[in-house]
C-alpha cells in the first residue's frame, strides 16, 4: 500500500519538522506500507537559522531539494505526479506547511490558499475517499481544503492522542504543537498512521 508523505523542506521553522517526517515514515514502514516523499518544486517563503531562529537574508531554497535530505533522495516533485496510485496522504508539520505549500501567509488583505498542484493532490485523494492524516501544522492545509477555521481544542489534544473524522475520512495528531517528548510524538504518530491505514484498507477492493 503506497501512501504519500507531503514535505515543505527541511527543518520546523523553514520547512516540514524533521522528527515528526522521520516518526512518520518510520511507522509507516514498520505498519507494511511503502511511503512515497512529494513535495513542490518551488522555492521555499524564506530560510532560517535553526540556531538563532532567525531568518537569513538573502539565501533562499528549493523545497524538494531541501526535502530529499529527509527521503534520502527519493523524492517525487508534484508537478505532473500521478497520485492515482496512493490510497492515502500524510502531511507531517512545521512552519513550512503554510509558509511554502500555501499562498498568503502572513499577507495582509490576502486569503491563504493551497498551492494548485497541492489542492489538486489532496483533492484526488479526497475525491476517492483515500484518508488523509495530519500531524501538527500539516493540519492547516487540511482545514485550508475543506474551507475549516482554526480549532483551538486540537492545541489541548495530549501528543499521543489523534482526532478522527470519519466523515472526512481524516486522522490528526498534534505532534509537537503540545510536547516537547520525541517518545509522546511517536505514541501519537503511530496511532494515526495504524488508524489511516485501517481506513485505506477498508476502501481497498477485495483480494482475489
Amino acid at each position: 500500500m503506497k501512501i504519500g508523505v507531503l514535505l515543505a523542506g527541511a527543518g520546523m521553522y523553514d520547512g516540514t519538522d524533521v522528527h515528526e517526517a522521520v516518526l512518520t515514515l518510520l511507522a509507516l514502514e514498520r505498519a507494511g506500507a511503502k511511503p512515497l516523499c512529494l513535495a513542490p518544486a518551488r522555492r521555499q517563503l524564506h530560510t532560517v537559522s535553526h540556531l538563532t531562529g532567525d531568518e537569513v537574508p538573502g539565501e533562499s531554497r528549493l523545497a524538494h531539494e531541501e526535502a530529499a535530505r529527509l527521503a534520502r533522495g527519493k523524492i517525487q516533485t508534484l508537478e505532473g505526479f500521478w497520485p492515482g496510485a496512493l490510497q492515502g496522504l500524510v502531511v507531517p508539520g512545521g512552519s513550512g506547511v503554510p509558509k511554502t505549500l500555501m499562498t498568503g501567509f502572513l499577507e495582509l488583505g490576502r486569503a491563504r490558499e493551497l498551492l494548485p498542484e497541492v489542492r489538486g493532490l489532496i483533492g484526488d485523494l479526497a475525491g476517492r475517499s483515500r484518508p488523509l492524516g495530519a500531524i501538527g501544522l500539516g493540519r492547516t492545509l487540511l482545514r485550508a481544503y475543506f474551507g475549516e477555521e482554526l480549532d483551538e481544542a486540537e492545541l489541548a489534544l495530549p501528543a499521543g492522542r489523534i482526532e478522527v473524522d470519519r466523515e472526512r475520512r481524516t486522522v490528526f495528531t498534534p505532534g509537537f504543537l503540545t510536547s516537547d517528548r520525541a517518545a509522546e510524538v511517536a505514541e501519537g504518530i503511530d496511532a494515526m498512521v495504524s488508524e489511516l491505514l485501517s481506513m485505506a484498507s477498508a476502501g481497498l477492493p477485495p483480494t482475489r
